[in-house]
């Protein structure tokens, strides 16, 4: 334990000092959210929406869809680029090969960059929708524990996939080009970006196999007041459990 909250905040001082990781994590979220939500407006009526068969804004106005959504986008953006990045930066630079010398485990190194996650979605959570609240007076969330418990959810699955590239990406550079890929990828087509009822037919299906469609719902659902989503929490643990268990068994040090 005295290792792992070493470790963790060591992690903590290093994420401060990387800008790339700022920007992308809290910044590059809440600024989408405030250009979004300015560009659909903020009119009750836009909630009864309908097309393709489906409520394009999941029966609340375009501002409030929007606030929910970005808070999965935090998660998207660790899971997917800083994790990935990090891990293999330290293993270019040697750092992961003295970990492993010190004895270091793999799951107290994942558990730190897992606890930073969750800090960082909190903080950013709460600025998101603060920030919501003061420009669009968008609703603050309905049932807090059932937001917490989609974060814990989608931090596992975005913490084992970010630890799964992590293991099969050797450099740095590429890790940051690939997770840029994914994440801008999966920002358009999981209902982040535009909402899934108005893309085409194909994207549609394809996005709503994506674990930040599910985490999507997953955040939706309680900060609207509709309860907890236990198939969007399944898919979600079961993303964690598919991409963690191989990630931890392959990872490289070296």
């Amino acid at each position: 334990m005295r290792g792992y909250l070493a470790m963790t905040r060591a992690e903590a001082r290093l994420f401060r000092r990387e800008p790339f990781s700022i920007v992308f994590v809290l910044a590059f979220p809440l600024m989408m959210m405030v250009l979004l939500a300015a560009v659909f407006g903020n009119k009750q009526a836009d909630a009864r929406k309908i097309q393709n068969g489906m409520l394009i804004w999941r029966g609340v106005t375009p501002s409030n869809y929007y606030t929910a959504a970005s808070v999965a986008v935090i998660v998207a953006a660790l899971g997917l680029m800083t994790l990935p990045i990090t891990l293999a930066g330290y293993r270019e630079r040697g750092i992961l090969r003295r970990f492993h010398a010190s004895s270091v485990p793999a799951p107290t190194l994942a558990g730190a960059q897992l606890t930073l996650a969750l800090v960082t979605f909190a903080g950013g959570t709460l600025v998101m929708a603060i920030v919501a609240r003061l420009a669009y007076d968008a609703m603050l969330p309905k049932d807090v524990l059932g937001v917490v418990v989609a974060l814990l959810a989608g931090t596992a699955a975005f913490g084992a996939i970010g630890l799964l590239f992590a293991t099969v990406i050797r450099t740095s550079r590429s890790a940051q080009g690939i997770g840029l890929l994914l994440f801008f990828a999966l920002w358009l087509i999981s209902g982040t970006a535009p909402p899934r009822a108005v893309l085409p037919t194909g994207l549609r299906d394809i996005g709503g196999l994506l674990p930040l469609s599910h985490l999507v719902t997953a955040i939706q659902d309680p900060w609207f007041g509709r309860g907890w989503s236990a198939t969007d929490l399944a898919v979600l643990v079961a993303y964690a459990i598919a991409t963690g268990l191989p990630a931890l068994w392959h990872f490289r040090w070296d």
